[in-house]
């Protein structure tokens, strides 16, 4: 988990700060929640100047779009199941009496990327976060897209490939190349060892396939790819350029850009831009 102290006029972080997910119990991670916010609280006080509202960007697919979704609820986490339909904004709200805000983590990444990062000169934006799993948002005609029920944007659940007539998701084939821990799958890339290298260019070239499906449906001007796995993205970049090549229909969309995020905590700074 990764939190920011974050000046709105200023438009920079003050501070940050980062503690692991317990994923066992509820209980467990609202602790570790407030750990991460209350030294931010702290910091602003002893700086004299009051936090009006936090934000919070959550890897899940939310129950409507931000200003609806009052409560803050996730209605599906894959990797983080603990909080699927908590009112995890209502609780935080209470907590420190004062307004929370709460949307899809992807979607606080590119918020970010468009406003301060990568993204700054485009009207009509895609961003793909590989990490802990594959999330995805849209930024289209300068508004961050949510969808009807606040749930546009999940690209790592198009369907890529299938088995026996089954449809895979791009995250489960993703889950399954990397053993469900990229991480440890790109120390051993880089330790060259051939299986984990062969496993991160099927990696890039099913998020190749994915993002193609899309800049073939919305015709968008750069796609920012961030995410933990980045620092990696040596191994998988140019996979994803070739398979995306290959499958996109109009000629002037193969020359698309596709770029790596500009930002560190992106994900915490999108949060603290609703």
């Amino acid at each position: 988990m990764s939190a920011v102290l974050f000046d709105l006029e200023k438009k920079e972080i003050v501070s940050d700060y980062k503690l692991a997910t317990p994923t066992d119990n509820l209980d467990k991670f609202l602790v570790m929640l407030y750990a991460l916010i209350d030294p931010l609280i702290e910091r602003a006080s002893k700086d004299k100047v009051e936090v009006e509202k936090i934000g919070m960007g959550i890897a899940g697919v939310m129950a409507g779009p931000t200003e609806q979704n009052k409560e803050g609820r996730a209605v599906k986490c894959p990797n983080l199941e603990i909080i699927e339909n908590e009112p995890l904004g209502k609780t935080v709200s209470e907590k420190y009496n004062m307004p929370v805000l709460v949307d899809n983590d992807t979607n606080c990444f590119l918020r970010a990327e468009v406003i301060l990062g990568a993204g700054k000169k485009s009207a009509t934006v895609v961003g793909v976060t590989i990490g802990t799993g594959i999330g995805g948002a849209i930024y289209f005609n300068n508004s961050l897209y949510q969808g009807i029920h606040g749930s546009a944007g999940e690209i790592g659940h198009l369907v890529v490939d299938t088995v026996d007539g089954v449809g895979l998701w791009l995250e489960t084939i993703y889950q399954n190349l990397t053993k469900g821990n990229a991480a440890n799958m790109a120390e051993q890339a880089f330790n060259n060892d051939a299986l984990a290298i062969k496993v991160f260019e099927e990696v890039g070239a099913y998020v190749g396939f994915a993002l193609a499906n899309v800049v073939n449906l919305i015709d968008p001007e750069i796609i920012i790819i961030g995410g933990s796995v980045m620092d990696s993205s040596d191994l998988f970049i140019t996979e994803i350029k070739k398979s995306m090549k290959k499958t996109i229909l109009s000629p002037k969309l193969k020359r698309i850009k596709v770029v790596k995020g500009k930002l560190e905590n992106a994900g915490a700074m999108g949060a603290a831009l609703l």
